[in-house]
């Protein structure tokens, strides 16, 4: 029984490393993304004018024009997010014998209409003034278990594995800002549904039916619009983002969209902060639905010298929290926020925690 217990997570914990999936087939009614930084995620995902270090090359390219000199080298920096829900779902099944169809099922229904959510990654890089490379390696597990009367679990997962390179110049005396990041990613991914029979069989093997790969390129620009104004200091951003589309076929799309934000940066004596309001996708080119309120976020950042950042807002109408300790080249940061897996905002929240460590320089 211990045995099975153990294949049953080893196989599971190997979808979330190994797999891939359709983007936006199954779960449609996520708004599908390519990468999330952790410090974007507790500032509620309003990031494009601030993005001045490795977070820059996904959210706005121009803000790397704000980093002084070298800004660093991240060697090795894994990134872990799972939901609660997920969480909930592990610690009872330490509590059943996963050979067992009808303790399998109950388990099931306990968890009935939950969305299960795992990511791990990581992105070496560096960054400097006006540059910035990375590798980035990503795993992503998505499932729900639906239907109460015969309950099956709905797999869908990814694997991204691609290069990103970015560039940022800057006019007026950083009153203008301009960057632009090429990103080549490659995805493999598969979409499956399993029975409580399927899982307590002794030939249970979700990695059966690993699916085709596929990659594609696309382009970002970003800009920024610094006025020099007394406590304020305001911040207009607008990013075109995935220009020509990051289209996998069959795998999933990231379409072309239009993100747009403002952002105010008071300082207080050796305290740096930044409130900032972001609307991305602002011509609904993501067609799983029209919500407008699903692509609002706003959130803030408090900066105190050199070890401590403190982070808070809302994604999506749902509150998030983050805070990030830098210790020489040891950096360590969480971030809880929820996300919209309804067709609207405020529907279906599912909340997730995610922690990084950080070793560089």
């Amino acid at each position: 029984m211990l045995k099975r217990k153990i294949h049953f997570c080893l196989y599971t914990l190997l979808i979330l490393l190994s797999l891939i999936s359709v983007s936006g087939l199954l779960y449609a009614a996520e708004l599908p993304t390519l990468y999330r930084g952790i410090r974007p995620l507790g500032m509620g995902g309003a990031f494009i004018t601030l993005s001045n270090d490795e977070n820059a090359m996904f959210y706005n390219p121009a803000g790397l024009n704000d980093i002084e000199g070298f800004g660093g080298v991240e060697i090795i920096n894994p990134l872990v997010e799972i939901s609660k829900d997920s969480i909930d779902l592990y610690k009872d099944l330490q509590d059943i014998d996963s050979n067992n169809t009808t303790q399998v099922t109950d388990l099931l229904n306990r968890f009935i209409g939950e969305h299960q959510h795992l990511r791990t990654s990581l992105f070496p890089n560096v960054v400097f003034h006006n540059f910035g490379i990375g590798v980035l390696g990503q795993a992503t597990l998505d499932t729900e278990i639906r239907n109460r009367a015969n309950p099956v679990v709905i797999v869908d997962a990814k694997v991204d594995v691609g290069l990103l390179a970015s560039a940022a110049y800057a006019f007026y005396d950083k009153a203008l800002q301009v960057g632009v990041t090429g990103k080549y990613i490659q995805r493999r991914g598969v979409v499956d549904t399993f029975t409580a029979v399927d899982i307590a069989s002794d030939n249970f093997d979700p990695l059966s039916d690993v699916g085709d790969s596929k990659n594609d390129f696309a382009f970002d620009l970003g800009a920024k619009v610094n006025i020099d104004m007394p406590v304020i200091n305001p911040t207009f951003a607008i990013v075109l983002q995935n220009i020509t589309d990051l289209d996998f076929d069959q795998l999933g799309k990231l379409p072309q969209q239009l993100n747009v934000g403002l952002a105010i940066n008071p300082d207080f004596w050796i305290v740096k902060s930044t409130l900032a309001a972001e609307i991305d996708d602002i011509t609904k080119e993501i067609d799983t639905d029209d919500d407008i309120y699903k692509r609002v976020h706003i959130g803030a950042e408090v900066r105190f010298p050199t070890i401590l950042a403190v982070r808070g807002g809302f994604n999506q109408g749902y509150w998030t929290a983050g805070v990030t300790l830098d210790v020489w080249i040891l950096k360590i940061a969480y971030a809880t926020y929820a996300e919209e897996v309804g067709a609207v905002a405020g529907q279906r929240d599912n909340r997730r925690h995610v922690a990084q460590v950080v070793l560089g320089f």
